[in-house]
C-alpha cells in the first residue's frame, strides 16, 4: 500500500518552487488538499483521509489560491500537475473547462488527441489515454484582494504493475500546485 504521508508539507514546498517569482511579492498563497473518494451508504461520494491509497483508489485534489495582497491579481492561471502513477478522471475537473498537457508546456482542451500511424500506413486521430495526462490548467482569472479561487480534479491510482503506471514509485509522488501569468506559452 502506498502512502501520502507528509503530503501537505511536500505540496507547500513544491508549490513555492512552481509559482513564478512574479507571485513572490504578490502574496498569493496556494494550498492543496487530497482526499480519498469513497461511496457513502446512500451511494453519494464521501471523503476519507488520503493518507493511504491503493491501486484503483480515487483521490480528489483541491487547490485553493488566496490573494493576500491589497490589490487585485490579474490573470492567475491555476495549474495542477498529476503525479505519475495517477490517471485523470475525465469530467471531474472543477471548473469543468480545463486544459491538459502531456509535458507541462503545450496545453489543449480535454480530451487530448493525437495522430497515430496505423500498420497500413494511414493516419488516424485518436484520444490520448488519460493516464498520460501530466498537468491540468484552468483559464486565467482575476483575483480580488482577499479573494480566493478553488480548482479541483480527481485522479485514479494506477495499478503499479501495469505498463501505464509510469513507474513503481509513482503513487508516492505528491503533486505541486502552481500558478502562472496568462500570456505565457500554453
Amino acid at each position: 500500500m502506498n502512502t501520502y504521508r507528509g503530503f501537505l508539507a511536500m505540496a507547500v514546498l513544491a508549490c513555492a518552487a512552481v509559482i513564478p517569482p512574479v507571485f513572490a511579492s504578490a502574496e498569493v498563497v496556494a494550498s492543496l488538499t487530497a482526499k480519498k473518494v469513497v461511496a457513502a451508504p446512500d451511494g453519494k461520494p464521501a471523503f476519507q483521509s488520503a493518507e493511504k491509497a491503493s491501486p484503483g483508489d480515487v483521490i480528489e485534489y483541491q487547490a485553493v489560491y488566496t490573494n493576500q495582497n491589497r490589490g487585485p491579481i490579474k490573470n492567475l492561471v491555476p495549474t495542477m500537475p498529476i503525479p505519475a502513477g495517477m490517471e485523470y478522471v475525465p469530467g471531474s475537473a472543477k471548473p469543468a473547462q480545463v486544459l491538459a498537457s502531456l509535458d507541462g508546456k503545450k496545453f489543449e482542451p480535454v480530451p487530448l488527441k493525437r495522430t497515430v500511424a496505423l500498420p497500413n500506413g494511414k493516419q488516424e486521430i485518436r484520444e490520448v489515454p488519460y493516464s498520460e495526462y501530466r498537468v491540468l490548467r484552468w483559464n486565467g482569472s482575476d483575483l480580488a484582494p482577499n479573494g480566493s479561487l478553488s480548482v479541483s480534479a480527481r485522479t485514479k491510482m494506477s495499478d503499479v504493475s501495469s505498463p501505464s503506471a509510469n513507474g513503481a514509485q509513482a503513487a508516492s509522488e505528491k503533486p505541486a500546485v502552481g500558478a502562472a501569468r496568462k500570456g505565457g506559452k500554453s
